[in-house]
């Protein structure tokens, strides 16, 4: 019988190489393989251009060299350029768009004309994702020619300082809307009654919302009867679709607040710009009392006691809790035992101040045992404000006992 030698990969053709090497997706993958010797590198080099543009992308993202003609340009050039371009924008945009907003009439104007070039149904905008503002007079205009033409693929809006009737008329364009971020002044947002608001449009996808609406100017309070009534609108037309929502922590004035926003899962409270009370009695009691079945609750803004009344809040949500953020003030009797009771979180974010003059000797004992709050925590961010409490904190010991239980461990101290 004749002998057979065994057959190596060096020794198939190029172009059953070509076959093989054009089934590896991942940008990582090409990359081995161009670099394992020159002849594959040979035979693959018309595709470097196009298969390592997912490797080059995220260090141009950071860069200053993609402005927003350039980038919609690039995603013109091919269908796998455009995916991976969309793909790493949706990932993340909110660090993006700033980047590729739209803050004048002029930049609005060369969208539409970059838009009427595409094919018929194209998506004009980058990663689904848009902020548009109200800069000049004579921005909204163009605003919103662009929106109503080519506004049904975004899925995601940021909108600053729009007056009620402008972000109506806007969000009407917006028919797949899944997430809407509000920037606005309370003076274009009054509204006295119901009958003399403009309906908003039905926003079947919408379902996650965060609102930031200031005084006269931006450091300015806002009147908290106006501002109700502005929530009170919002909520009433979109709340009953929302799961996220980030706003005031004057939410909680709100009548029937857990009416309003029935299937909410994940609420982000921060205090209102340039207040600095903390979280009152009334406060807590309102969500110790709201029937929602939170997943995730950020309370953000000021230092809270850790009082009964706090714990009575978060143990509402005890049962569905996954993720928490919150500061809280430390006080002598301070004793983590008080957050045992949350069986499914898994993520802990804590921001710890403390009035203290001097902090008890067994304040590290009990800050350890933060790690071992619920039998499933998983990620645990520790931040101290003061330096007192950091002498006494930040130590390798601590760090060694918690990183045995947790996949992810931060203690950071007070800058």
């Amino acid at each position: 019988m004749e002998h057979l030698n065994p057959t190596e990969i060096s020794d198939l053709p190029n172009e059953m190489l070509e076959e093989i090497f054009n089934f590896l997706h991942d940008p990582n993958d090409f990359l081995s393989v161009v670099g394992t010797c020159n002849r594959w590198n040979d035979i693959m080099a018309y595709r470097k251009t196009e298969r390592l543009f997912g490797k080059v992308l995220p260090i141009l993202l950071k860069s200053d060299l993609l402005p927003l003609r350039t980038m919609l340009t690039l995603r013109q050039i091919s269908k796998t350029w455009k995916k991976e371009a969309d793909f790493q924008l949706e990932e993340d945009p909110s660090k993006l768009e700033l980047k590729y907003g739209i803050p004048n009439a002029e930049q609005a104007n060369r969208l539409i004309a970059h838009a009427s070039n595409l094919p018929q149904g194209g998506n004009p905008f980058i990663g689904k994702c848009l902020s548009i503002y109200k800069g000049d007079p004579g921005s909204y205009d163009s605003i919103h020619q662009l929106i109503q033409q080519y506004g049904t693929p975004l899925r995601r809006i940021t909108m600053v300082y729009f007056s009620r009737i402008q972000f109506a008329s806007v969000l009407g364009g917006i028919p797949n809307l899944e997430k809407l971020s509000i920037f606005g002044l309370i003076d274009e947002w009054d509204i006295e009654d119901e009958a003399d608001a403009l309906p908003l449009p039905t926003l079947l996808r919408l379902n996650n919302m965060g609102i930031r609406i200031f005084g006269e100017g931006p450091g300015d309070q806002v009147d908290d009867d106006r501002y109700l009534r502005f929530h009170s609108f919002l909520l009433t037309a979109y709340g009953e679709q929302l799961t996220t929502l980030k706003c005031s922590k004057k939410l909680l004035r709100i009548g029937r607040i857990s009416d309003l926003l029935p299937n909410l899962r994940r609420l982000e409270l921060f205090k209102a710009h340039g207040l600095t009370e903390t979280y009152t009695q009334p406060d807590l009691q309102v969500i110790s009392q709201v029937e929602w079945r939170l997943h995730t609750l950020s309370i953000s803004g000021c230092y809270i006691p850790l009082t009964a009344e706090l714990m009575a809040a978060l143990n509402n949500f005890c049962v569905t809790l996954e993720d928490l953020e919150i500061s809280i003030e430390l006080e002598e009797n301070f004793d983590a035992d008080s957050l045992v009771n949350f069986p499914c979180l898994k993520k802990l974010k804590l921001g710890i101040s403390s009035e203290l003059r001097s902090i008890p000797l067994k304040m590290k004992d009990r800050l350890i045992k933060l790690a071992g709050v619920a039998p499933n925590l998983e990620e645990l961010d520790i931040n101290l404000r003061n330096g007192a409490m950091c002498d006494v904190v930040w130590s390798m010991e601590l760090m060694r006992n918690v990183v045995q239980k947790l996949n992810v461990f931060r203690l950071l101290p007070s800058l």
